[in-house]
């Protein structure tokens, strides 16, 4: 039987776009502990490890917001179930993401690969996504089925893509907004979705929170990849230039490459030291180019509020549209 909280001494503190669901999430809280739960200590001792590191929960949030936007009751196990599943499926991602990096740290907290090494941590990840699609199937839910898991496929081609782009600035070139179509845009999509699903909304309803999802998914991945240049490492948890230590050319470098900025000298073997990472992230800001990124990144939060225009006024979509509107914050 699981012992461990997955906020040990941990005081939850929900961002204010969240108080009309605020409950409703804790109570998601209380659906993946249970869910976690297993009869192999080190299953559950993993994931409770994962977990107590924190997070937003803003796919759960989705879901929830969602449901509730079209109508249906928040609160009930059909909508708390899905939205566990998709923090789950999330969770199982970033297990298997920690590995493929070699990271040995997520928001200051040590990886489960750097605690119980990658063989270990590659199945705390399985186990995860394998106990998210139980907890579909106990929806009772072939809509909600078929949208998740088509999410999961998705962001496992993505992520795929991404290694083989990885130390080659013309790959990323080529692919960086598939990239994170699939790997980030796709669960919030499906999330968003989920939600009018449950509440068994009409196909027109659907896509409107689809196109919320997406546009909301590509401008959290651009700030998140606006961070690696220019965030707190004692907020983010990882320090500048991580991404292009890694051979990742996201949306900031691409642009200051567009403005002249000299990485062929620097990236020799497709990755930069640490150092050579520091003075590009230097020149990404002096360039222009973070700016640049940072109107991208809004213009696709004005995408996503624009999508539910024609959804009811109600104060689950002023959630999603508050949530909109705070994307490009630092500490999101």
């Amino acid at each position: 039987m699981c012992a461990y909280a997955l906020r040990p001494n941990r005081e939850v503190v929900h961002p204010e776009w969240t108080s009309p669901v605020a409950d409703k999430l804790d109570l998601v809280e209380r659906v993946i502990e249970s869910t976690i739960d297993s009869a192999v200590e080190l299953a559950c001792e993993i994931s409770s490890h994962v977990f107590s590191a924190g997070g937003k929960r803003i796919r759960p949030a989705l879901v929830v917001l969602s449901a509730g936007a079209c109508g249906a009751q928040v609160d009930a196990p059909r909508v708390t179930g899905i939205a566990a599943a998709a923090e789950l499926i999330h969770t199982a991602s970033l297990l298997h993401d920690d590995v493929v990096d070699a990271a040995n740290a997520r928001r200051g907290v040590s990886t489960a690969n750097a605690k119980w090494g990658n063989t270990l941590s590659v199945l705390g990840g399985d186990f995860l996504l394998s106990k998210a699609f139980s907890l579909l199937a106990d929806a009772d839910g072939p809509g909600v089925l078929t949208v998740l898991s088509a999410a999961a496929v998705s962001m496992a081609e993505s992520e795929m893509l991404q290694a083989v782009c990885e130390g080659s600035i013309d790959s990323w070139r080529a692919g960086y907004w598939r990239i994170i179509h699939g790997k980030t845009a796709s669960l919030m999509a499906a999330c968003c979705e989920c939600g009018a699903v449950l509440a068994a909304a009409d196909e027109s309803v659907r896509l409107a929170f689809r196109d919320y999802g997406t546009s909301f998914g590509v401008a959290f991945q651009i700030t998140d990849d606006l961070l690696d240049i220019i965030g707190d490492p004692a907020q983010t948890g990882k320090d500048i230039g991580t991404d292009l230590v890694n051979g990742k050319f996201t949306l900031p470098v691409l642009l200051a490459y567009e403005r002249g900025l000299a990485l062929t000298p620097l990236v020799g073997s497709g990755r930069l030291s640490a150092e050579d990472a520091r003075r590009v992230a230097v020149q990404v800001v002096e360039c222009g180019a973070a700016e640049e990124a940072r109107r991208v990144a809004e213009d696709y939060a004005g995408r996503a509020r624009n999508a539910l225009t024609e959804i009811a006024d109600s104060d689950y979509k002023a959630a999603l549209n508050a949530l909109a509107s705070s994307i490009t914050a630092r500490d999101l």
